[in-house]
């Protein structure tokens, strides 16, 4: 993917511009955007230039800060979640700094996890706007990816060291995004912010939003990520359940009613026509009799529950590795993004690195999050987190802002203003 590197400067300046200068703008659907200038190029998602990554990372606080700055005025309503987000941080801190073998990066993880989702937490205030910069960023990118592979495939596959052999990586397209997980995680997390649009609005939004959905669900089959696959999956039931158990108008019920026979409709096609291609997709070894192959995970999430044992009350750092021998060269530094480690499964990888004492603190949070989404009627938000939650049992991206989980958790926070009840919140 050769992108040109003057996107990476030209987004994040227009984004703190339109932050500083609009009167009502799609804050968290903005910051999305100056995120997602991380996967515009090959080398740059590498963090081959790492201190443009910085950079950008501190153009993502500095846009919190403008957010809260703005945003004072109103009602704070993330209390509960972030005083247990709070605790998290201090005990990830204390924990980190007796017991992690990288003190340093484990300590800068933290402060840029803290400071991003707490910002989040900080900044988020009650508004009747409808994410329209989310949606269309979304969308853009499904469409996109679409496009490039109906008509210019070889930039879907632009993961692969070498462009012009993007044919050998079929079943792995990425679109945009230079990497499939990437792709399928993106809009897994965004199905059910385009189900509401299509379902709840009216004209040229509930066109595009049904569009995107269509084109998102095609791309994530293209990925061949099952990681994707589940988490759509499960934001499309969730949305679709409250959407049809919420629904007040027979227009909301009809549209519920019509995405549920299609897509019902759609899986008897390919389980009559696409059989083998879906066994090859879910058991990612050709043949069912050979098993379900999880791709080195089992092994994984075994290291990791090692190192829970090791030191089960407090954890053994926070974002380091389970194999430390693997990763002692001096490029597991504080800039680059080969500073990331996955772990697969985030309830093993938050045991691990935090232990009892944090992974009970961190699922709190997560709780009051819930909790005061289903208070105001925010089932958008809660079915963006369940397959958030899915997507990290395989793929554990939860505390890395700066790439799949920083825009999933944008993305959960831009939807959470869309209230399927009109009742006032109670106090």
């Amino acid at each position: 993917m050769a992108f040109s590197y003057y996107s990476i400067f030209f987004l994040p300046l227009t984004v703190i511009a339109t932050l500083m200068l609009s009167r009502s703008p799609d804050f968290f659907g903005l910051i999305l955007c100056l995120l997602i200038s991380l996967s515009f190029s090959y080398f740059f998602s590498l963090g081959s230039i790492p201190d443009i990554v910085l950079i950008v990372r501190i153009l993502i606080l500095l846009s919190i800060v403008i957010v809260y700055c703005r945003a004072q005025s109103a009602n704070f309503e993330y209390k509960h979640a972030t005083f247990w987000f709070g605790l998290f941080i201090l005990v990830a801190s204390i924990s980190s700094y007796r017991y992690s073998i990288y003190v340093g990066i484990s300590e800068a993880k933290i402060l840029f996890c803290g400071l991003f989702i707490g910002g989040l937490l900080l900044t988020a205030r009650p508004s009747p706007s409808f994410p329209s910069v989310a949606l269309g960023a979304i969308g853009a990118i499904a469409f996109l990816s679409l496009f490039c592979y109906l008509f210019i495939p070889y930039i879907g596959y632009a993961f692969v060291l070498d462009p012009n052999a993007g044919r050998e990586a079929e079943g792995k397209f990425s679109g945009i995004m230079n990497h499939p997980q990437l792709l399928a995680a993106i809009l897994a997390v965004n199905l059910p912010l385009m189900l509401y649009a299509y379902i709840h609005k009216n004209g040229l939004a509930s066109r595009f939003g049904i569009g995107a959905f269509i084109a998102s669900l095609c791309l994530i089959a293209l990925s061949s990520s099952r990681t994707g696959l589940l988490a759509a999956i499960a934001s499309s039931s969730c949305a679709l359940y409250f959407f049809r158990k919420h629904a007040v108008s027979p227009t909301v019920k009809s549209r519920v009613t019509i995405v549920i026979a299609w897509l019902f409709l759609a899986v008897c096609i390919c389980s009559i026509f696409a059989m083998n291609e879906a066994k090859a997709f879910i058991f990612k070894s050709g043949e069912s009799g050979e098993g379900f192959n999880l791709s080195g995970r089992d092994k994984i999430i075994a290291a990791s529950w090692d190192g829970f044992l090791a030191n089960p009350l407090f954890g053994n750092g926070f974002q380091v590795p389970s194999d430390y021998t693997e990763h002692g060269a001096a490029g597991f530094g504080l800039t680059s993004e080969s500073t990331s480690i996955e772990k697969c499964f985030f309830i093993t990888m938050l045991l691990e690195e935090v232990g009892i004492v944090g992974t009970t603190l961190f699922l709190s949070m997560l709780w009051a999050l819930i909790s005061q989404w289903r208070r105001k009627g925010s089932y958008v938000s809660i079915a963006a987190l369940v397959s958030f939650l899915v997507i990290n049992t395989g793929e554990s991206c939860i505390l890395s802002p700066s790439s799949v989980g920083g825009l999933c958790w944008l993305s959960i926070f831009a939807a959470h203003n869309l209230r399927l009840s009109t009742q006032p919140l109670p106090p």
